[in-house]
């Protein structure tokens, strides 16, 4: 039997559907899809909605270098995340989905798609009726679902060989499969599969190691194959690393997503991450493996990166390609209204070319080819590598030099074009209504990414390497100075205190004009688009830090520290669990060791009340010690703690004590509340010192008198 949706055909089975049932998240996605919903430009606090419907999705496969004459298979489509990524591009797309639900989501959200049909049901008896061989077969989920379909030993193997079967004999097999020994399973992520934390690393959940990979691609018989990294990771990636193109330090910094659910954050990933590109192992602890096999084939980029979380008009994908002579950039749209930005590009290169060309800065060669713009992958050192250094040295007064050669040669570039700036309707438009104060100079055109990175040093002079953001529209030339080195101090904090903007003339009142500026041209250039950070702090599910867990897991616990005549430290400390009765009270019986002079208690590492119902000691009976506290006492309600490390020391131990035994309450209150009891209590102690003050007591005798 067969379904129309707009022009896409599905085909099944009935018997194969009827005992099917519709999830109610698929419920939810048909409704939005009615509606017209766009991920760019809403927000939904659920995950199922960003998962099916954020344009990120595809990014994982979208850049495949399908062309028109292929024929394409996506093995396991879903609700057709990726498949929009191959429709646009293939001559014939072929979807497999189980799921007749899925199978209409998939249909209707490309309903206008004229080369496209979907087979509902079995997934393998669909393949077998489906006649000829394919150019691509993209099964991203066969990996870790191969057990469903498959018995006996190595269910991933048969299922890899019966695909490659349906390969032609250049045909590609494209694979995703999450890393088991990846950073965001050490880091704190749950295992996608089980929901669990840890067991990916434990090896219990449908994850794979680079290794296990490697055996498992050998097995298949798949031959040749390349292996990519997605960054963050297989949902919304937004770059493609590579073997032949690993990551550098610094460039790892998007590592939170944890949309589908809670995690741990147990260290800084960003950090750890630089400490393994340093030691060369960064492919052992990608989050995801993407895999390319087939014949080698030279349109395949070794680097991939997005830049499509922004307005239509400005969605591209920058790759990097391997040619016979080393390397090539290419810059691509991805959208429809993106591909005048692109070809813009040439243009820009010989207008900034004779803009330049006083100051013998070059600019990187264009050529435009099938909508796309091809650029030389230039030799050499960038400023950004050479403050690097000055910095790494510590020689922070070179440093200070070279960012006065950067400004030198702005305006060395600028200067015939430079006239008195004036706001202008576009002006307004990209960066807002700025409150000038004084009077600047600038240029009708702007390359505003003139930042410390895009400057090479090559063996034929200075060049500026990307020119993406150039605009007919003048600024001044004191905000392209700020924008590059605020760019720079953004991730090097130490360098910030050190005055570099006031030394090249922006005072601190530019500096806010021109964060103003830079904040509007950011949101101009989202048109109005719901970033997937913007989107991870609406939908995602709670992050943990260590630093919470543990000060979780001390709360039911009291830090016992024992004096012996060296003092307090935390080599004589030790914890005692606490659980307070059905009043609040804690019970504490604290073994002394011989010797025990005094004794130290922390109830809480963070503020608190606590109420001290007795402390005593054991030696043949009982008797009371005396104590002292650093907090403020609240009368009888307790002891205030505005400190998070609050302290009761108790002294006066006679020699040969075995025991203490405690009776006290603990509640923890916000530092807010904590402040505002003790501001509370210093007015009425100053109240009653005033009251029982001389001249006080002398006014209202007075006052008595004359009545």
């Amino acid at each position: 039997m067969q379904e129309q949706i707009g022009k896409v055909t599905i085909q099944y089975r009935e018997e194969e559907i009827l005992l099917q049932t519709e999830a109610l998240e698929d419920a939810r996605i048909r409704e939005l899809l009615a509606e017209g919903y766009d991920c760019r430009q809403q927000q939904s606090p659920d995950w199922p909605v960003l998962y099916h419907l954020s344009h990120l999705r595809a990014n994982l496969t979208q850049w495949l270098p399908v062309k028109k004459t292929d024929r394409v298979l996506e093995f396991g489509a879903d609700s057709g995340e990726l498949t929009g990524g191959f429709a646009g591009k293939a001559a014939e797309v072929i979807c497999l989905e189980e799921n007749f639900s899925r199978c209409k989501l998939l249909a209707t959200r490309h309903q206008d798609v004229d080369n496209l049909v979907v087979y509902a049901g079995d997934l393998w008896k669909n393949l077998e009726q489906i006649e000829g061989n394919f150019d691509w077969i993209i099964a991203p989920g066969i990996v870790s679902e191969a057990q469903r379909y498959f018995a006996g030993e190595n269910p991933q193997v048969q299922a890899l060989k019966i695909l490659k079967k349906r390969l032609h004999p250049k045909g590609h097999l494209v694979l995703a499969v999450d890393n088991r020994f990846g950073m965001k399973y050490w880091a704190g992520a749950m295992e996608p599969h089980t929901g669990r934390y840890f067991d990916s690393l434990e090896g219990n959940g449908s994850t794979c190691s680079r290794k296990e990979l490697e055996v498992l691609l050998e097995k298949s018989g798949l031959g040749e194959y390349r292996i990519y990294y997605p960054y963050p990771e297989r949902w919304f990636p937004m770059s493609m690393y590579s073997d032949h193109w690993l990551p550098g330090a610094g460039e790892l910094n998007q590592n939170l997503r944890n949309f589908e659910g809670e995690r741990l954050v147990l260290f800084d990933e960003e950090k750890v991450y630089d400490q393994i590109i340093a030691d060369g192992r960064f492919p052992e602890f990608s989050n995801t493996f993407l895999i390319v096999a087939g014949s080698e084939r030279t349109d395949l980029p070794i680097y991939v990166k997005y830049s499509n979380d922004r307005a239509k008009e400005f969605m591209i994908r920058t790759d990097i390609l391997k040619t016979e002579d080393g390397c090539q950039v290419r810059k691509v749209p991805v959208s429809q209204e993106a591909k005048a930005h692109v070809t813009a590009m040439k243009h820009w290169e010989e207008v900034l070319g004779t803009q330049y060309a006083a100051a013998c800065v070059k600019v990187n060669h264009c050529e435009l080819k099938e909508d796309a713009a091809y650029f030389e992958f230039l030799s050499g050192h960038t400023l950004e590598e050479r403050l690097d250094d000055l910095r790494a040295q510590k020689e922070y007064g070179k440093l200070a030099e070279a960012l006065q050669e950067y400004k030198k040669l702005l305006l060395e570039c600028l200067q015939q074009e430079l006239q008195p700036f004036a706001v202008s309707p576009k002006f307004v438009e990209m960066f807002g209504t700025a409150d000038f104060k004084k009077a600047y100079l600038g240029a009708p055109v702007n390359n505003l990414d003139w930042i410390f990175g895009n400057l090479m040093e090559t063996e034929d002079g200075t060049q500026i390497i990307d020119y993406e953001w150039t605009f007919d529209v003048q600024v001044p030339v004191e905000y392209l100075i700020w924008r590059a080195v605020s760019l720079y101090l953004h991730s090097r904090s130490e360098l910030k205190q050190m005055g570099y903007l006031a030394q090249l003339g922006i005072s601190t009142e530019e500096e806010k004009i021109f964060e103003e500026m830079e904040h509007h041209f950011q949101l101009w250039l989202l048109g109005g688009t719901v970033t997937i950070g913007a989107q991870y702090l609406h939908t995602a599910g709670r992050t943990w830090k260590l630093e919470q867990l543990l000060k979780n897991a001390k709360k039911d616990q009291i830090q016992v520290y024992t004096d012996c005549g060296q003092g307090f430290s935390e080599n004589n400390s030790f914890w005692i669990e606490t659980e307070p009765d059905k009043e609040g009270l804690i019970r504490l019986t604290i073994l002394l060791p011989a010797g025990c002079k005094a004794v130290r208690l922390d109830p809480a590492e963070e503020t608190c009340l606590v109420k001290v119902r007795r402390i005593l000691g054991e030696l043949g009976g009982s008797y009371e010690l005396p104590w002292s506290h650093n907090g403020r006492e609240l009368e009888n309600t307790g002891i205030v703690y505005t400190t998070e490390d609050p302290q009761l020391l108790i002294s006066g131990i006679v020699e040969g004590t075995s025991r203490l035994y405690v009776e006290l309450s603990v509640q923890t209150i916000s530092p807010d509340a904590a402040y505002a009891c003790m501001n509370l209590l210093n007015r009425v102690r100053r109240a009653e010192r005033l009251y029982n003050s001389a001249p006080f007591k002398l006014l209202k005798k007075l006052k008595r008198t004359g009545k």
